[in-house]
């Protein structure tokens, strides 16, 4: 195999219970994901740029960063080249990470109890949300050891109807900020 064709081959990331393509197999991920520890290497497989999002993922990110007069300024064409990782996980990989965020800290032996109950706990206190079955906005990731940014509702109510996967979105913040300024 010659070099072009070693450039060219994609490689295959296994994303939850999904395989998808990625990008060439000798690119690097960019350290900007080390913000993201939780999914991080799920996200690899998923980075690209923000004008590659579908519109559904975009409008979380825009909401964000809008505010009042200043929405106005803020265009997605600004933002195209803000690097971003965009991936489907399985909802059983999702709420594990989060039962585990959730019980950290709890002094207890028998932590998998608890870490269920939790979620059936905080899943009844979020009012109920009407989530499209296709073109399902993504929760937002939070950069360091939190889990989500946006997106709190959204998990509890694909978790609540039994999706197989969870859309997560993770966005080069200070990129962004910096193009906005």
């Amino acid at each position: 195999m010659n070099l072009r064709e070693l450039q060219q081959q994609k490689r295959a990331v296994s994303v939850g219970a999904i395989v998808k393509e990625s990008r060439p197999g000798g690119c690097v991920s960019s350290s900007w994901l080390a913000c993201y520890p939780t999914f991080q290497d799920a996200l690899q497989g998923g980075e690209t740029n923000f004008r590659a999002l579908p519109h559904c993922a975009k409008l979380p990110v825009l909401k964000r960063i809008a505010t009042g007069a200043d929405s106005s300024a803020v265009t997605a064409a600004s933002l195209n080249e803000v690097r971003v990782a965009y991936v489907e996980l399985g909802t059983t990989r999702v709420a594990e990470a989060i039962e585990g965020y959730l019980s950290a800290g709890t002094n207890s032996e028998n932590l998998e109890d608890i870490g269920s109950a939790v979620l059936e706990v905080l899943a009844a206190q979020f009012p109920p949300m009407c989530v499209p079955l296709v073109a399902r906005q993504p929760c937002l990731l939070s950069p360091g050891n939190a889990i989500f940014l946006i997106g709190w509702a959204r998990f509890f109510a694909y978790w609540s109807r039994n999706d197989k996967t969870i859309p997560i979105l993770a966005v080069d913040w200070p990129a962004l900020y910096l193009r906005l300024s």
